[in-house]
């Protein structure tokens, strides 16, 4: 039975992996004609959203892997442990079977805490890594791979292709990263880019839209001061941060503009939904059903992230569409948020 959502949920999965592929294009993966523009990407984010949804597209994940092998030294752990629990990404036991490919390149000392594998009962043969277009495990035809299947994961054994290579600093969006290699993978990396994207930023809102605790912020931010980059202006009790004037955003911008978007947030929004299609049987329930299902996710986990991910967009309201009817708004607003992200 085809029903609305039955038509959208290929559009979506589309435009979601093109987004995809279009940052990691930008960050040296080969596969996809066009890079990403406008916005800022984050590293972190981009790993676990990819581990969820790249488990339909293997050629992606693959190419995932390869380049963390070559850049996983600029991938900050903690802030993605702090990510992936804060937001309550799905892709727990598959991040931690990258951080274990990962372990085994330059970067073996900090991935080792991330990499052990999770409890896996006895007897249990593993779950599929991966998934085809129509939601059924892809077979594993060969030898299984090693360093998954300790983690509970089949799939054929992984084979590097050649296809990622370093990061390219030039693109704007490759910003966080430029700055890791530059300033090492610290917090002082995110404040520098919020404050080239604000006016002015004070340590509480930045800790939240970066994912560091409060305390490091803070601290960081006042040893900067120390060197008369950044200046500072006690409003009430807080106090406000702004780079002083001079070269920087000719030095790490040049003419454009991109937006700072909080990532996790619309990762975890997107990968909300990525699951809801996948684990829904759309052909099976009533429109009804479908209508019921789909407002408790939006209440729970997709309406609050999505209007404050800093995007220039707005879910609505949801309680002037009920039953049935919330269907074609869910349709036209998660299109409208598609449409934003997409645009330069």
């Amino acid at each position: 039975m085809k029903t609305l959502l039955t038509e959208f949920k290929k559009e979506f999965q589309d435009r979601v992996l093109d987004i995809l592929w279009r940052q990691w294009s930008a960050f040296g993966v080969a596969g996809h004609g066009e890079v990403w523009r406008g916005s800022l990407i984050d590293p972190e984010a981009l790993l676990l959203i990819t581990c969820t949804v790249g488990r339909y597209d293997a050629r992606m994940f693959d190419a995932m892997v390869e380049w963390m092998g070559i850049n996983g030294r600029y991938i900050n752990v903690q802030r993605l442990k702090r990510m992936m629990s804060s937001e309550q990404f799905a892709g727990e036991q598959v991040v931690r079977a990258v951080a274990a490919m990962t372990r085994d390149s330059v970067s073996a000392a900090k991935w080792s805490s991330m990499a052990k594998p999770g409890a896996v009962k006895r007897g249990e043969t593993g779950s599929p890594l991966f998934f085809l277009s129509n939601g059924k495990p892809m077979p594993v035809l060969q030898q299984a791979d090693p360093v998954f299947s300790d983690h509970g994961l089949l799939r054929d054994r992984y084979e590097k292709r050649n296809v990622a290579q370093l990061f390219r600093p030039e693109p704007v969006c490759n910003l966080i990263l430029r700055l890791r290699a530059f300033l090492g993978v610290n917090a002082r990396c995110e404040i520098i880019a919020y404050l080239l994207l604000h006016e002015k930023g004070s340590p509480g809102p930045l800790a939240r839209d970066a994912y560091y605790f409060p305390l490091t912020i803070s601290k960081a931010m006042a040893e900067m001061r120390d060197s008369g980059f950044l200046a500072s202006r006690i409003q009430g009790r807080r106090r406000d941060h702004r780079l002083a004037p001079g070269m920087w955003s000719d030095l790490f911008l040049g003419q454009e503009q991109p937006r700072w978007i909080v990532w996790p947030r619309l990762f975890r929004t997107i990968e909300v939904l990525w699951i809801f299609f996948q684990d829904t049987d759309l052909t099976q329930n009533d429109t009804l059903a479908q209508a019921s299902a789909l407002r408790r996710v939006l209440i729970k986990s997709v309406v609050d992230r999505s209007e404050t991910s800093g995007l220039d967009y707005s879910f609505g309201d949801l309680s002037g569409y009920p039953g049935e009817e919330l269907i074609p708004f869910f349709i036209d607003r998660v299109t409208a948020m598609l449409d934003a992200l997409s645009e330069p």
